[in-house]
């Protein structure tokens, strides 16, 4: 073990400290730098729409499964979108065996409130025929490599997947009550949002992080999750505890995620052009 790993080691807050104080991340990373995206889509092949999205060592999947479901009562002319989110033992030391953990929970809720609130989809549009049938939208989330910002990954995965998602045209006989399915005869869904998060770490007062990586979080003293819509009108925040944050530096977070939306979306226009190029 070399020195500076026996300070790593043993003295955690101090070696990354050190790295602060050269306005650096011991990544290498700017406190501002994000890092590398990838995103593939279609990789999960018994599945609706799928996606693989890596943001630096942080690896996502996400496979969406459709059913049809009978709709709410008391929304009988509309569909469901259901997230959830694993992550599985082998993603990190950290995550032990047992059910669903904070962290897990967390980011299922996350990903609902934010597919609800931007209208992502009109769940009106899921709706075959009102009272009888309706589309479920299970949209599975595994984590299989964690080294931070799980909600920024988690949030693309589900998107570039759900643009992925083709849905068989189903066809209700009342007369015979009898669901014909025509498999061969697909459909994309109708997306009507294109929310972008970006998550930042707070250290202190004057020190922030964007893009956290495991280290940065758990050095940190909260964190700070700013959604964007496509045009970079703001759809929500998003703050699970910690120390309070200043109105002017909430905002510099919203022009630095500003500049993440255009990425990330103009990332998944790409793939999905050119799995359309090569289908």
């Amino acid at each position: 073990m070399t020195s500076l790993e026996t300070w790593k080691t043993f003295e955690p807050e101090s070696y990354y400290k050190s790295f602060l104080e050269k306005n650096k991340r011991p990544d290498g990373r700017g406190l501002m730098k994000v890092r590398p995206i990838t995103i593939k889509i279609g990789t999960v092949t018994t599945a609706e729409g799928s996606s693989t999205v890596r943001v630096g060592h942080t690896t996502v999947m996400c496979g969406i499964k459709a059913e049809i479901a009978t709709p709410a009562l008391r929304n009988p002319d509309e569909g469901f979108i259901v997230p959830n989110v694993e992550l599985y033992p082998c993603s990190s030391p950290k995550i032990k065996m047992g059910p669903p953990g904070e962290k897990a929970m967390g980011t299922s809720q996350f990903l609902k409130n934010v597919l609800h609130s931007s209208g992502v989809l009109d769940l009106k549009d899921l709706c075959i025929v009102p009272n009888k049938l309706a589309w479920c939208l299970y949209c599975d989330v595994a984590c299989i490599n964690y080294d931070g910002n799980l909600y920024d990954a988690a949030l693309t995965a589900i998107m570039a997947a759900l643009q992925n998602v083709r849905l068989p045209v189903v066809s209700y006989d009342a007369e015979n009550d009898k669901t014909s399915v025509a498999s061969e005869r697909t459909l994309p869904l109708m997306i009507k949002a294109k929310p972008v998060s970006s998550t930042f770490t707070i250290y202190s007062d004057g020190i922030q992080l964007m893009d956290p990586t495991a280290e940065d979080e758990s050095q940190g003293s909260g964190e700070v999750v700013v959604v964007l819509l496509e045009n970079g009108s703001l759809c929500t925040t998003h703050k699970p505890g910690g120390q309070l944050i200043l109105p002017n530096i909430l905002d510099d977070f919203v022009k630095l995620a500003k500049k993440r939306v255009k990425v990330v979306n103009n990332l998944i226009d790409r793939v999905l052009t050119e799995r359309m190029d090569t289908s």
